[in-house]
């Protein structure tokens, strides 16, 4: 009776789905958060001001300073799960690719770093499997 069974392994994997449901969710709405409040360009590449919070002693305007943009949470995500996983290191590396070529945000080596990863543990597995299956036939 000990041992892993199959419902047991089905029920992990069940509960790492719903984990990793909720952390997309979590991600996804900072991330729309934190687009809105990012740094916005001119049209020379200039940064625009941020906002007028007052004047200083000679009447000059002081505005507020704008924050550098963070490191996208998905290649983050993908670097640390491709190294635990493997397999969600590959959907979430090419998410956060897909979404800093969009944003423009830092993290693009996190997110190919958990690509490359991910992918060495899938052939790691699929070699294992495949080597498992032709030394029982």
């Amino acid at each position: 009776m000990g041992g892993l069974q199959g419902w047991h392994l089905l029920l992990l994997l069940f509960i790492a789905a719903i984990v990793i449901v909720v952390i997309v969710v979590a991600v996804t709405s900072s991330t729309k958060a934190s687009q809105r409040n990012s740094r916005q360009v001119g049209p020379h590449g200039e940064p625009l001001l941020g906002a007028q919070v007052g004047y200083n002693m000679e009447g000059q305007p002081i505005y507020q300073q704008s924050s550098p943009p963070s490191t996208n949470v998905f290649a983050i995500l993908a670097l640390i799960l491709g190294l635990v996983t493997g397999f969600f290191g590959i959907i979430f590396g090419h998410i956060a690719l897909s979404q800093i070529k969009k944003t423009g945000q830092p993290g693009r080596g996190m997110a190919l770093a958990g690509l490359i990863i991910g992918y060495v543990w899938l052939a790691f597995w699929v070699v294992l499997i495949l080597g498992s299956l032709a030394t029982h036939s």
